[in-house]
């Protein structure tokens, strides 16, 4: 017993820590705290979390099978448009030029639930996110095979430990000197983010299109 609750402690702590690497759910998330508060990264992270806890049921059940079927494809495809359109959406088109006095929030509050949704939808679609599970969470499944609640748990210790470290990653974005930065730089910021979701989507479809 202490070895599998033990066990589950150092997958949490991997995944929270695994947030400060690059990737889609990352940067939605950390801009969004930049540019429109704490609540607002903290609606996208929660939604990156419900998304995150199908993966993982998915990924501690039928994970390999999925990945294995002919219509999987069709998700990779799916998760590029949807990154794509992140990163129309972020590109700052109408601000190239333009230096916001410092302090001074531009960016128009979206709703929680829908930066909810949104965040769900970038999670959920990027089918990477379960291998990426999967890797995480195989050995010890397969260590802890013969317990029958060690899987449940393991999946909802997941997604509540996704859900906080979200959270912690929103509030230190709050940062009066992280913000101040922000504001100084957003344009140039912001179309980083809107490349890098636009390279993410690339070497997604990219191994497919040489098929």
């Amino acid at each position: 017993m202490p070895e599998a609750l033990w066990s589950i402690t150092v997958v949490c702590g991997l995944l929270v820590f695994s947030q400060l690497s690059p990737g889609p759910d990352v940067f939605f998330v950390f801009r969004t705290a930049l540019a429109q508060g704490f609540w607002r990264g903290v609606a996208v992270g929660c939604g990156i979390s419900m998304g995150f806890f199908i993966q993982a049921v998915v990924a501690c059940t039928a994970g390999a099978w999925v990945m294995a079927q002919n219509w999987s494809v069709y998700m990779l495809w799916a998760a590029a448009a949807w990154l794509l359109y992140l990163a129309y959406k972020i590109f700052p088109f109408k601000r190239c030029g333009c230096a916001p006095e410092l302090g001074q929030s531009r960016a128009v509050r979206q709703r929680c639930r829908v930066l909810l949704w949104q965040g769900f939808l970038c999670n959920i679609l990027n089918p990477k996110c379960m291998l990426f599970i999967l890797t995480l969470s195989a050995g010890p499944l397969s260590a802890h095979a013969d317990r029958g609640w060690y899987a449940p748990l393991l999946m909802v210790a997941l997604t509540l430990a996704g859900a906080l470290g979200w959270c912690l990653w929103s509030a230190l974005l709050q940062w009066s000197p992280v913000r101040s930065c922000y504001i100084r730089h957003m344009n140039a910021i912001d179309g980083v983010f809107s490349v890098l979701l636009a390279l993410f989507a690339l070497r997604l479809i990219y191994p497919l299109s040489i098929f």
